[in-house]
Protein backbone atom coordinates (compact mmCIF):
# COMPACT_ATOMS: atom_id res chain seq x y z
CA UNK A 1 0.00 0.00 0.00
CA UNK A 2 1.24 3.48 -0.85
CA UNK A 3 2.38 5.10 2.41
CA UNK A 4 2.24 8.59 0.84
CA UNK A 5 -1.41 8.07 -0.10
CA UNK A 6 -2.19 7.10 3.49
CA UNK A 7 -0.38 10.15 4.87
CA UNK A 8 -2.11 12.46 2.38
CA UNK A 9 -5.49 11.03 3.36
CA UNK A 10 -4.71 11.61 7.04
CA UNK A 11 -3.56 15.20 6.52
CA UNK A 12 -6.28 16.17 4.02
CA UNK A 13 -9.00 14.98 6.38
CA UNK A 14 -7.47 16.34 9.59
CA UNK A 15 -7.32 12.88 11.13
CA UNK A 16 -5.49 12.30 14.38
CA UNK A 17 -2.60 9.90 13.67
CA UNK A 18 -3.13 8.23 17.06
CA UNK A 19 -6.62 7.20 15.97
CA UNK A 20 -5.21 5.64 12.81
CA UNK A 21 -2.51 3.73 14.69
CA UNK A 22 -5.09 2.44 17.19
CA UNK A 23 -7.29 1.28 14.31
CA UNK A 24 -4.35 -0.44 12.60
CA UNK A 25 -3.56 -2.34 15.79
CA UNK A 26 -7.19 -3.39 16.06
CA UNK A 27 -7.35 -4.50 12.42
CA UNK A 28 -4.20 -6.61 12.78
CA UNK A 29 -6.05 -8.78 15.28
CA UNK A 30 -9.29 -9.04 13.31
CA UNK A 31 -10.49 -11.72 10.95
CA UNK A 32 -10.83 -9.82 7.69
CA UNK A 33 -12.63 -12.77 6.14
CA UNK A 34 -15.53 -12.03 8.46
CA UNK A 35 -18.09 -9.67 6.93
CA UNK A 36 -19.16 -8.21 10.27
CA UNK A 37 -15.55 -7.42 11.20
CA UNK A 38 -15.06 -5.67 7.87
CA UNK A 39 -18.22 -3.61 8.37
CA UNK A 40 -17.01 -2.63 11.83
CA UNK A 41 -13.69 -1.40 10.41
CA UNK A 42 -15.42 0.51 7.60
CA UNK A 43 -17.68 2.28 10.08
CA UNK A 44 -14.72 3.17 12.28
CA UNK A 45 -12.72 4.53 9.33
CA UNK A 46 -15.74 6.53 8.25
CA UNK A 47 -16.07 7.98 11.74
CA UNK A 48 -12.37 8.81 12.03
CA UNK A 49 -12.36 10.44 8.59
CA UNK A 50 -15.58 12.35 9.29
CA UNK A 51 -17.07 10.95 6.09
CA UNK A 52 -20.40 9.22 5.81
CA UNK A 53 -21.02 6.25 3.56
CA UNK A 54 -24.35 5.13 2.26
CA UNK A 55 -25.29 1.47 2.51
CA UNK A 56 -24.49 0.81 -1.17
CA UNK A 57 -20.92 2.14 -0.77
CA UNK A 58 -20.47 0.12 2.41
CA UNK A 59 -21.71 -3.04 0.69
CA UNK A 60 -19.36 -2.44 -2.26
CA UNK A 61 -16.40 -1.97 0.09
CA UNK A 62 -17.24 -5.17 1.95
CA UNK A 63 -17.46 -7.14 -1.32
CA UNK A 64 -14.19 -5.62 -2.59
CA UNK A 65 -12.33 -6.40 0.64
CA UNK A 66 -13.66 -9.95 0.79
CA UNK A 67 -12.65 -10.66 -2.81
CA UNK A 68 -9.47 -8.58 -3.26
CA UNK A 69 -8.30 -7.65 0.22
CA UNK A 70 -7.47 -4.12 1.34
CA UNK A 71 -5.70 -1.93 -1.17
CA UNK A 72 -5.18 1.79 -1.67
CA UNK A 73 -8.34 2.14 -3.79
CA UNK A 74 -10.27 2.04 -0.51
CA UNK A 75 -9.34 5.71 0.07
CA UNK A 76 -11.23 6.73 -3.07
CA UNK A 77 -14.49 5.71 -1.42
CA UNK A 78 -14.00 8.14 1.47
CA UNK A 79 -13.50 11.29 -0.63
Amino acid sequence: MNFNKIMNFISENNIQPDAVFALVDKVRQMDLNNEESIRQVIKEVSKIAGKSLDKADENKLVRDILTSGINEKIFDTFK
